[in-house]
């Protein structure tokens, strides 16, 4: 018997796939739930095979709620189950863990083969999903950003480096042997020429 458990906050589909996993003889619903609150104490109070996901769920993630259970159960094999067919979303739930992702206009006998293969260890991608998986994939790797191809002045290139080691401002205009103010204008001007509005920008782009 698979232990499944479903985190869905559409009442009303939550309702129509627990009428349909009733009629599975070898797939019991041991949890629903349609939010992460103390998801990891519930979960754990009844240790499912297999999880649907729902994605939005609210004002929360579903992807969070992935990482969160492969941390407590790393066994069990998560699928989502959403309506989303963005690309990144796809990709980030991937990342986090999920073995599978499905959407809610499959059929429903697509989602219970889905939840055996995944309670077997398989994975489980609707084909217009694992299109999108294999077209982001494919991508050309885009060539990393030098501070060399922003043609900054020798000081802007001091202060990018310190702003990188994560120096206060303060420091910065002690090491540079100039003022806040004037270390204040480089930096405007580094912003401009990086097209970034924060350090933490900058250490994204370029770390």
């Amino acid at each position: 018997m698979i232990g499944l458990a479903v985190i869905e906050d559409n009442t009303s589909y939550l309702e129509a796939l627990k009428l349909y996993i009733a009629t599975v003889e070898d797939i019991q619903l041991v949890y629903t739930g349609s939010d992460l609150q103390d998801l990891e104490n519930r979960l754990l109070a009844v240790h499912p095979d297999a999880i649907l996901m729902d994605i939005d769920l609210g004002a929360q993630s579903g992807i969070d709620g992935v990482k969160m259970i492969k941390r407590i159960l790393p066994s069990a094999g998560i699928i989502m189950l959403t309506v989303f067919e963005d690309e990144e979303k796809i990709v980030q739930s991937i990342q986090a863990g999920a073995l599978g992702y499905l959407l809610k206009k499959d059929p429903p006998e697509k989602i219970v083969e889905a939840i055996r293969g995944i309670s077997r260890g398989e994975g489980a991608i609707n084909g217009a999903i694992a299109r999108k998986i294999i077209d982001h994939y494919s991508q050309p790797v885009k060539s990393p950003l030098k501070i060399d191809d922003f043609h900054l002045t020798k000081r802007e290139k001091e202060i990018f480096h310190l702003l990188m080691e994560g120096l206060s401002y303060k420091e910065m205009a002690s090491r540079c042997f100039i003022s806040i103010d004037t270390l204040n204008s480089h930096i405007r001007k580094l912003y401009t020429k990086l097209s970034v509005h924060s350090r933490a920008e900058i250490a994204a782009r370029f770390r």
